[in-house]
């Protein structure tokens, strides 16, 4: 599904390593080192100066205060101990931003995907500086979404093993806007649009621990980045080893104890790009789940909990709910340090994005499925001893516990 031309920067880029190295399956994955390490210098150098802007506009995460007389944060959910400048995604996004249209040409597939990225970019941007509501906040995600549902990228198929299971674009549609073409796609485009929102706030909701996003999503930008080359996909090859190159120079910052944070500006991003580029490079839906399905199933896990806790009336008194019962909060409770936490998800993240690149045909199915059970099973065990911890604890401060047997 990769239309993307490259331009002639992306072959002077690449093709002298692949000149000098005589084996063309290393050489093939070397050739985009250079990309990495620009991304990796960039992120670098602009982090500190970005991070003085957040702090000069305040735009900046604030624990535990109320802004506009309400509560800004759920003090539960402070896993942020101090004040913290955001925007920090800036220094990750823009980079990989720029070395997109630095390496390809402008045309009907490459237009949409970075008119979709500038919309959550500003969005998310103006987020950070101005908390905007969570309509807002939708309102944004949708319109990127929608932009590349509109795109000549469309979700035609639905795979079985090495079979066709599912034909998606039983009625399509076509014409053109500004001279760019609109390709609309039933009932491939619907699952699409709701597959992009979901990994988008999925992913987005992995970022309550210092540096756990970052690192995670690396992780699974590297994988695709594998998978990009495997199809002979040179955008994802590009964007995603672009961004893992930043997130790994922004790790530096992120980790805890943390001088910068994503924010919205790198949060959105990030989780509109992996499906996005797994979508791109042909990845088999089986994969794709795979790669994302820590964050998936925790987010809804999250909201069936808070749906059967809460009771909410509507879907805006849901997305209001703030509470601390993401994978990430339990394990904290469970006393495990912030840096703990950061390397048990991200590990799993490598450990099931491995096994369903690594496994193919039938086996695949058999790891999704395996990966999803444990997943699931994890979150289950994870949230089930943090409660009973919490149960305990309260017991011990309880007034009455000292006259019990």
């Amino acid at each position: 599904m990769d239309y993307a031309i490259p331009n002639q920067f992306f072959v002077n880029i690449t093709s002298y390593i692949t000149s000098i190295i005589d084996n063309p399956t290393i050489s093939k994955y070397l050739a985009f080192l250079p990309i990495a390490l620009i991304a990796f210098l960039a992120t670098f150098l602009i982090t500190p100066i970005i991070g003085k802007i957040a702090w000069s506009i305040k735009a900046t995460y604030k624990p535990r205060q109320k802004q506009k007389g309400k509560e800004f944060d759920n003090p539960a959910k402070a896993i942020h101990k101090k004040e913290t400048p955001k925007l920090g995604g800036l220094a990750v996004t823009l980079p990989a931003f720029i070395i997109t249209l630095l390496c390809f040409q402008l045309n009907a597939f490459t237009i949409p995907i970075l008119l979709s990225l500038t919309v959550l970019i500003i969005g998310a941007t103006l987020d950070d500086i101005y908390n905007l509501n969570s309509r807002i906040q939708l309102g944004y995600q949708l319109l990127a979404v929608l932009i590349i549902v509109l795109s000549i990228i469309d979700l035609s198929k639905i795979s079985f093993i090495d079979k066709d299971l599912l034909d998606l674009s039983a009625y399509t549609l076509q014409f053109n806007v500004f001279n760019l073409p609109v390709s609309i796609a039933l009932p491939g485009d619907l699952i699409l649009f709701g597959w992009l929102i979901l990994c988008l706030n999925a992913v987005k909701w992995v970022g309550g621990s210092p540096g756990l996003l970052e690192s995670y999503s690396g992780v699974i930008f590297t994988l695709i980045f594998i998978v990009g080359i495997r199809t002979s996909s040179d955008l994802t090859s590009t964007m995603s080893i672009a961004m893992s190159g930043s997130l790994l120079a922004f790790l530096f910052y992120a980790m805890p104890p943390e001088k910068i944070m994503s924010g919205s500006s790198g949060r959105s991003v990030y989780g509109f790009m992996l499906p996005l580029l797994a979508l791109i490079s042909d990845t088999k839906i089986s994969t794709s789940i795979m790669l994302l399905g820590l964050p998936i199933l925790d987010a809804i896990f999250v909201i069936i909990n808070r749906i059967i806790k809460h009771k909410p009336k509507s879907i805006k008194e849901l997305m209001q709910i703030n509470d601390a019962t993401h994978l990430h909060h339990k394990l904290i409770e469970l006393n495990l340090t912030r840096t703990q936490v950061l390397l048990l998800e991200s590990g799993a993240a490598l450990l099931l994005g491995s096994i369903a690149i690594a496994t193919t045909g039938a086996m695949r199915y058999f790891g999704v499925i395996f990966g999803l059970a444990l997943i699931l099973l994890s979150i289950v065990a994870v949230h089930y001893y943090a409660n009973k911890k919490k149960e305990l604890s309260a017991k011990k401060k309880s007034p009455e516990s000292k006259y019990s047997y």
